[in-house]
């Protein structure tokens, strides 16, 4: 390949991932066109793009760029995809967990990038296990509101508790005074 082809692809690669936080690499041997098809279009109503390397062209891109240690390079061995969008690799390790559930033994991982940090094929299951940003607040909302709650309910039941208090000392003035009534 002529080497101003290879310059011209190395800055489309730079070009495309320089946005990117994070991503990950899946070993792209094995997907049928089927396959490739059902999982690009999952990620892509999630906004993840996944991109097919020239591993050599990817690598350096990739180098020298600030948050990329030199460690994730050598991830680029073998036919590899890079799964990359506007959430780094969160959205894309949920969405391939869900695909492989279905598709078993195609797509390995082979790792990721996340803040700078290279991470393993167990790292990247263990993103895909983390709610997703709308669950994660809703259960936060939750847990400032729970004390509100609390002290609501223990407030109704304060009020429950003197209405029946002030009943029964009812009752027993009324019984006090039939009693008084009847002497």
């Amino acid at each position: 390949m002529a080497r101003e082809l290879k310059r011209i692809i190395v800055k489309a690669f730079e070009e495309r991932f320089s946005e990117m936080d994070g991503c990950v690499l899946i070993d792209y041997h094995g997907i049928n066109a089927e396959q490739t098809l059902e999982l690009r279009s999952s990620l892509r109503e999630s906004g993840v793009k996944m991109q097919v390397v020239h591993n050599r062209f990817a690598r350096r891109a990739l180098a020298g760029r600030e948050g990329v240690p030199e460690s994730f390079g050598e991830l680029f061995r073998g036919p590899t995809a890079i799964l990359y969008g506007e959430d780094g690799p969160l959205s894309a390790s949920k969405i391939l967990a869900q695909w492989k559930k279905k598709n078993k033994d195609v797509a390995a991982v082979k790792g990721g990038l996340l803040e700078g940090r290279v991470l393993d094929e167990a790292q990247v299951d263990a993103l895909a296990k983390i709610p997703d940003r709308e669950t994660m607040q809703s259960q936060v909302a939750a847990m400032f509101i729970a004390p509100a709650q609390f002290l609501a309910s223990a407030s109704n039941n304060l009020v429950s508790h003197l209405a029946g208090c002030a009943k029964s000392q009812h009752e027993a003035e009324s019984t006090n005074d039939e009693d008084k009534a009847g002497d």
